[in-house]
């Protein structure tokens, strides 16, 4: 019995360390993410509905800036395998009611990302963020937006990129403002469209 148990807890330990082993020998290349597409556009506040309260009604919904990035890991080895993390970096950039620059950041970390699938990626800017760059507080026109970038990083290296205005948030001081899914209400809308991301 005790010879039994020695035999499955080497069993186990054998297999976890296989497990760990496989994640790792997980290799993409740079620009081996590659970007399908960038999108922008104005969200209002979702509108959900509750069972056992009294519905409400909301006057005025505010709006989001959502970006969203079509992707796909082409360059990994092997071709199927299963990436554990992947970090996305969103980089925003508009200008203030002075016309000054502003850009905005905020980051984004992924966890099992099955290399060769088709996935999107979404990142939203607050409303009160929005009204305090631009100084309109009702309305928020996309168009607004000059510049969108993002980077993605695998083990820390960079593996994919995109931008519409070079790199822009290397020219000018960044700030916190761009939220990822979970920290807003649309994480509660179309949940397979994106990947897991990795808990706090």
């Amino acid at each position: 019995m005790i010879q039994n148990l020695k035999i499955l807890t080497v069993l186990a330990i054998a297999g976890m360390a296989l497990s760990a082993n496989g994640q790792q020998q997980v290799m993409v290349k740079p620009g081996g993410v590659k970007i399908k597409g960038v999108e922008k556009q104005a969200q209002k506040t979702p509108n959900f509905q509750a069972g056992d309260v009294s519905t409400k009604k909301v006057p005025n919904p505010r709006e989001w800036l959502e970006i969203e990035v079509e992707f796909e890991v082409d360059g990994a080895s092997p071709r199927d395998g299963v990436l554990s993390e992947l970090l996305f970096r969103y980089y925003v950039g508009m200008k203030d009611e002075r016309g000054n620059p502003v850009a905005l950041t905020g980051d984004a970390n992924y966890v099992n990302v099955i290399a060769g699938e088709e996935y999107y990626s979404a990142m939203y800017v607050p409303p009160s963020t929005l009204g305090k760059i631009t100084g309109e507080f009702r309305r928020f026109n996309a168009n607004s937006v000059a510049a969108v970038g993002v980077e993605i990083f695998y083990n820390g290296v960079l593996v994919g990129k995109e931008s519409n205005a070079g790199d822009f948030w290397t020219k000018m001081p960044t700030q916190a403002g761009v939220l990822s899914r979970e920290k807003t209400p649309f994480a509660l809308l179309w949940i397979d469209r994106y990947p897991e991301v990795k808990a706090n």
